[in-house]
């Protein structure tokens, strides 16, 4: 796995995911249909002619199949000469009815004209001004959307091979400015050594020489610039210096390698789990968990193989039967640190969690509702419910408690918002992100590009935001706004809050 950088913890939608699909966005937005005659407009523009009198039309053919020479060429130059005149009076016309797309080539025809370029940027792209201006527009709509070079699309479009090795972590910045762990892979070795999502990194030992850093103590402050710190983190061997809940402590020889990771993190007693000592030792210092009370967490929703495309064969439902072959019958369900994903695979995990008792037969349970900036229907989330399997559905107290905090987004919340719809759950931590709206990739002109020393037919595309969030049945979006537990239920630490979800499931 590459290590993720989570900078901006939401672009991690953007970033290479192992793919089975050809297809990965939040929400799929249809190649715009070409400019031109097509379909019915072809049939109207072939009987443009039809509509004149008989004898036009066909005096019109017989002179176009027996024309003279000289009339060959002098027609040849007319249509010629109607074309420049057509293309030009188009081209003024388009210019002088938008004056913003003028001022744009104005402003792109002087500095290709006049412009001069000093540095001498390895980057391809980092004097395409048409691209830099493009991709500004993108991202003054918001901090999410962006353009995507035609290698960017392609590698999210069908991902490349991505077994290199790895610590396993991502990073973000807090509020206070400070770099800290933002996820932890489970699996990996920074997880296997007991590195926690939340640690604030304090200093980095690193054995070794990688990407121009040599062995040595490298102290991590807020003035750090954030390539130095990713050259630092990619380190083959480091011991970290964390603050933990105020506790200064080291994370020793965390060692890039190989392994196979997952998003789905669980615990049905200490036989029938996939945790590493360090983060099964925090779950039960919190206070036993109860014979029938079993315990999943999942990190991110955008690895494929938490739902694979099918119900039943994803690591979730994996997990999910070992709940119920272990005999558990509550849930807690942890959502701290979870910035989001894909929502196919959100609602796939919600069909597990999610019960509409009007509906007993389990079909069609509406899960969310896109609408766009007008607040139009573009689409909803419909599920088939398995939680009956699993779960009693008719039963007066919710069976599950989903744990959330600040950094629970995006599909995050818009799995909270469908458990409390439902009373499938009680929430229980801090309020959420407030991330309530998606983004879907659109392409714009085709292009070719190098992805690993190969040439490929790709495409510029847009990554914008296009979509709002709402609920299934409260119907409204929390953008801006997010899910706060109520005040009994809210709990900053993780103890705490494994202790009142113990509490509320006793």
């Amino acid at each position: 796995m590459e290590d993720k950088n989570l900078n901006d913890f939401f672009d991690e939608e953007l970033k290479k995911q192992e793919e089975k699909t050809t297809r990965q966005q939040t929400n799929y937005v249809p190649k715009p249909t070409p400019y031109g005659f097509d379909g019915d407009n072809q049939q109207k523009h072939e009987q443009m002619y039809r509509v004149v009198p008989g004898y036009y039309a066909n005096g019109q053919q017989n002179y176009i199949q027996k024309p003279s020479r000289s009339k060959k060429g002098f027609i040849a130059a007319l249509v010629a000469l109607g074309m420049i005149i057509v293309y030009f009076l188009g081209y003024f016309s388009f210019m002088f009815l938008n004056p913003d797309i003028k001022f744009i080539n104005d402003v792109l025809g002087l500095i290709n004209t006049y412009a001069y370029v000093m540095d001498e940027s390895e980057d391809k792209y980092a004097h395409d001004y048409a691209y830099i201006a493009a991709n500004a527009m993108l991202q003054s709509i918001d901090q999410y959307s962006r353009l995507l070079t035609p290698e960017e699309y392609y590698e999210l479009m069908y991902p490349q091979d991505l077994s290199t090795e790895s610590n396993g972590i991502g990073y973000s910045l807090n509020d206070e400015g400070d770099y800290y762990i933002a996820e932890v892979e489970v699996g990996s070795p920074a997880y296997q050594k007991g590195l926690f999502m939340g640690d604030v990194v304090l200093n980095l030992n690193i054995t070794g020489n990688h990407d121009g850093v040599a062995a040595g103590s490298y102290p991590v402050s807020k003035d750090l610039p954030t390539e130095q710190f990713v050259k630092y983190i990619h380190s083959q061997e480091i011991d970290f210096t964390i603050k933990r809940d105020g506790v200064v402590m080291t994370i020793n020889d965390v060692v890039q390698s190989g392994y196979v990771g997952t998003a789905v993190e669980y615990y049905f007693g200490d036989s029938n789990t996939n945790m590493s000592d360090m983060y099964r030792q925090r779950l039960t210092s919190a206070g036993s968990l109860p014979a029938d009370v079993g315990y999943i967490r999942l990190t991110s929703f955008m690895d494929p193989y938490t739902i694979d495309g099918e119900q039943g064969q994803g690591d979730f439902a994996k997990a999910m039967a070992l709940f119920k072959q272990t005999g558990k019958k509550k849930l807690i369900f942890d959502l701290t640190y979870n910035t989001g994903g894909r929502n196919d695979i959100s609602e796939g995990v919600a069909s597990f969690l999610v019960f509409d008792k009007n509906k007993p037969d389990g079909k069609d349970v509406l899960i969310s509702t896109d609408r766009d900036k007008d607040d139009n229907v573009i689409s909803q989330s419909v599920v088939d419910s398995v939680y009956g399997d699993y779960f009693n559905p008719y039963s007066s107290q919710a069976q599950i408690v989903v744990l959330t905090n600040e950094l629970s987004a995006s599909a995050s919340e818009l799995m909270v918002g469908a458990l409390l719809d439902y009373g499938t759950a009680v929430q229980v931590g801090t309020k959420t992100y407030g991330k309530g709206i998606g983004q879907g990739v659109i392409q714009l002109k085709s292009a070719q590009a190098n992805v690993g020393g190969q040439v490929v037919d790709s495409y510029w595309a847009a990554y914008m935001t296009i979509i709002k969030f709402y609920t299934p049945v409260s119907d409204v979006c929390k953008h801006g706004v997010g899910f706060t537990p109520s005040a009994e239920n809210i709990a900053q630490d993780f103890d705490d809050q494994v202790a009142r979800a113990i509490q509320l499931l006793s």
